[in-house]
């Protein structure tokens, strides 16, 4: 007697014929719903009548889902990733050398969940619906093509952006069961709990392969979420899908809450791999736009991403496995880079120690030598910042241990090294005057105005190191936060002409600009107070300093709700006494001794304590009224 067969879910629910091929019945496969068409583990199983009752879209579904359990490989066991040469297994492997762990072993197969899981796949399956119900998933990937077609994308995820945009726009394409949401995340769930695989021959289509279309993953998701969020800061108007402000920041703030659920929940599986490293850091990257970048949560964000730098062993030579393709070997170089460089960025612009070293790290940049035909890209721009985040971390190396005659003497050396690297661009790379008698492609704008910063940056940070103290700079100080200050303001009018090469046009504001304003206005300061003999034009930088100060109070670059506000906000106002002082009758002098001692800030902090200590020179108080 023959066997019973169960039709797929699809076709028992719409009550139809189905022939039971397995992986797709021809049913659905004509219909084009291959990812509807899933066969339950137990289909003859009689289930407990429950009472159904409608879910709003908004809520947490707590009925169990009528579709196949997935249940993911899970082990209770942690995944240990990468062990080093002082751990126990360097130890035990001189005993059995042919036992290597390896970091992108899969994960043992044994099944294991929580109910603590299965509430997180339900939120985000929710989620999901909720966007879906709110904005078309069409119009979602038209917004982030016509994003794309500006020619911006994510930095680290770039190749693999479009085809998660496909995938989703094919999966979810028909969504005629009401669960699909929960159906999709527990597939979701079951592919992210494959390890990746590849060989020296692989390619990286078919390493995309693996995290696309049927085989669409959490990480798929997130990546195509992190783009979405994205897109919504750098097209501030999009009718289809928002027409006002508050519009714009419900679609962003949908989409990186699926970004970070997504993320979590690959991380939850605990096998580690290069999908999740390239999600992770794209997932910093839009909470230091959503959150500002002062926030706790990027700076977490950031500083998990380098955890998995860590576990993955990535910080070894990567050029030591012979089983990585190139495509590969690049990718991993790019993203560690990126957050060695953000760490590095990151680390000054908060007055916090770095998380990444490069004691402990091995930096292959030899790959990346720009050739004299080399283009603008994200790679060029990845290997630039690192190239001065290599710089950055001895300066700040050097200003930790105090002004030695050998840390003079080092600082020196880093600066015939930035010179050396600033040369070592080809021509079209380097900025040497005017951005806007540049006549490039928005891009490629972007990209010189922020190669150019870096190095400036490097210079600033060697010659801050260099003073008595930050409240009297020098002339040399001066001439480059003059630079920066200009190349800043420049920037800010030529915005529409820009867009994002690797770095956004406030962090360059906040990054750069505070910095350069800050030393600007002790420097007047001090010449004011006739302190220094040193007599500097100032014309050029008064102009800068009211355009940035106006770009900022009229809103045009940020407004208020928005997450790096307050700190512009404080630092302008400061600035705008400084030059409503300079535009009537000079005030009292005053001392320099008890506003220098005011200020005793550490030298890489520009923050709110810098400028709330600045406010309160004598010079800035009120005039009286006439």
């Amino acid at each position: 007697m023959a066997s019973r067969l169960a039709a797929c879910e699809a076709c028992r629910k719409s009550k139809l014929a189905c022939d039971h091929k397995r992986p797709v019945c021809t049913r659905c496969r004509n219909a084009n719903r291959a990812a509807l068409c899933v066969y339950r583990a137990t289909p003859f199983k009689r289930k407990r009548a429950e009472q159904s009752s409608p879910i709003p879209v908004q809520s947490v579904s707590l009925s169990p889902d009528p579709s196949p359990s997935f249940s993911p490989r899970r082990t209770p066991y942690p995944n240990p990733g990468y062990l080093g040469s002082s751990s126990h297994v360097a130890i035990f492997n001189q005993i059995s050398p042919d036992r290597d762990h390896r970091s992108d072993e899969p994960c043992p197969d044994r099944p294991f969940q929580t109910e603590g899981d299965d509430v997180l796949i339900r939120q985000c399956a929710d989620a999901l619906r909720h966007l879906l119900s709110t904005f078309p998933l069409d119009e979602l990937t038209n917004l982030v093509s016509f994003w794309n077609a500006k020619g911006v994308n994510l930095a680290l995820a770039e190749p693999f952006v479009k085809p998660c945009m496909d995938t989703m726009a094919g999966l979810l394409s028909t969504l005629s069961d009401e669960n699909w949401h929960l159906i999709y995340a527990r597939r979701w769930l079951q592919n992210s709990a494959r390890p990746l695989r590849f060989s020296q021959t692989s390619t990286i289509d078919s390493f995309a392969a693996q995290f696309i279309h049927r085989n669409a993953r959490w990480e798929t998701v997130g990546i195509f979420f992190s783009a979405v969020s994205r897109a919504t800061m750098d097209v501030p108007f999009f009718p289809p899908l928002y027409s006002s402000e508050k519009q714009q920041y419900a679609l962003r703030r949908l989409a990186t809450k699926l970004s970070d659920q997504a993320l979590e929940i690959s991380l939850s599986l605990d096998c580690l791999n290069d999908l999740q490293l390239m999600l992770q850091y794209e997932n910093f990257i839009v909470h230091s736009h959503v959150d500002g970048d002062q926030s706790y949560h990027s700076w977490r964000r950031l500083g998990d991403g380098i955890a998995s730098i860590y576990a993955l062993g990535y910080h070894e030579n990567v050029e030591s496995k012979p089983d990585t393709p190139p495509f590969l070997k690049t990718l991993r170089q790019a993203v560690a880079a990126r957050l060695y460089s953000a760490d590095k960025n990151v680390a000054i612009f908060l007055g916090r120690p770095p998380r990444m070293s490069k004691r402990f790290y091995h930096f292959e940049l030899s790959d990346w030598t720009f050739g004299r035909d080399a283009k603008p890209s994200y790679i060029a721009e990845t290997y630039w910042s690192a190239s001065c985040a290599l710089l950055k971390e001895d300066i700040m190396e050097i200003s930790r241990d105090g002004k030695s005659d050998a840390n003079i003497q080092k600082a020196n050396i880093i600066q015939k090294q930035a010179k050396a690297q600033w040369q070592s661009l080809p021509p079209q790379f380097q900025l040497n005057g005017s951005l806007k008698q540049c006549h490039r492609s928005p891009f490629e704008l972007d990209f010189i105005a922020s190669v150019r910063l870096n190095h400036l940056h490097v210079l600033f940070l060697l010659r801050l190191f260099l003073l008595d103290s930050p409240a009297e700079p020098d002339v040399c100080i001066i001439e480059v936060a003059q630079q920066m200050l200009s190349l800043i303001v420049e920037t800010i009018l030529l915005r529409d002409q820009l867009v994002n090469s690797g770095t956004g046009l406030i962090w360059k504001v906040n990054y750069y600009g505070l910095p350069a304003a800050g030393i600007i206005l002790l420097a007047m300061l001090r010449e004011r107070d006739a302190l220094s003999t040193a007599r500097i034009s100032w014309t050029k930088t008064l102009q800068d300093l009211t355009v940035f100060v106006a770009e900022v109070e009229v809103g045009t670059i940020i407004r208020p709700g928005d997450p790096n506000y307050a700190l512009l906000s404080k630092a302008t106002q400061t600035i705008q006494k400084f030059l409503d002082s300079v535009h009537s009758e000079m005030a009292p002098h005053a001392g320099s001794a008890d506003w220098t001692a005011v200020l005793g800030q550490d030298a890489w902090d520009f923050e709110f304590a810098f400028w709330e200590n600045l406010a309160d020179h004598p010079l800035l108080d009120p005039l009286p009224d006439i």
